[in-house]
């Protein structure tokens, strides 16, 4: 952008805070988030890789304690992650021995996933452990305060999920 129209976007656009603010980390919601996640994980998984599950299956056998035997594009949307990202973690998951993956007569396009016995039991092990990380971050707040910041978080996630939606249909003009 030339300095011109840098000058002209920074006066026909208002923001919260001049643009530069945010070249400071620190004052940036998406860093702030990056930071909370990558510790978060970083802790979880110290606890749970004794027990031979890394973060990455975590997010999986999370969802599937939630709801066994969906299709795999279902698991994949309710991970946030694209499908062939999502089969290659389920090969790592069906080699370690935490799920089994199963065609139906109905529909033979559609792959629906299912816990071992043994992933199913680690849930009663390993969802103490995230309980426990989510007491340490949490600390020195009031039970308020967390109803706060989940709400302040779900809000920006809605936010920025609005504006993904936007972005895919104009792309889809664009094809």
């Amino acid at each position: 952008m030339a300095e011109g129209e840098w000058k002209l976007a920074k006066k026909t656009k208002s923001y919260r805070h001049p643009a530069e603010f945010y070249t400071n980390p620190e004052n940036s919601i998406g860093y702030l988030a990056r930071v909370v996640f990558r510790s978060f994980s970083r802790l979880l998984e110290r606890r749970t890789l004794a027990y031979d599950v890394s973060a990455g299956q975590w997010r999986f056998l999370r969802q599937l304690w939630r709801e066994d035997g969906i299709t795999q594009r279902e698991l994949s949307e309710r991970v946030g992650m694209r499908e062939p990202t999502t089969v290659v973690a389920l090969k790592g998951l069906e080699k370690a021995g935490f799920i089994t993956r199963k065609k139906t007569e109905d529909d033979r396009r559609k792959t629906f996933i299912f816990l071992t016995p043994h992933a199913k039991k680690l849930e009663l092990v390993l969802a103490p452990m995230n309980a426990e990380i989510h007491e340490i971050a949490t600390r020195g707040m009031t039970d308020d305060e967390v109803e706060t910041l989940q709400a302040l978080m779900r809000r920006v996630i809605d936010n920025l999920a609005d504006e993904t939606r936007k972005l895919s249909v104009l792309s889809d003009v664009k094809a």
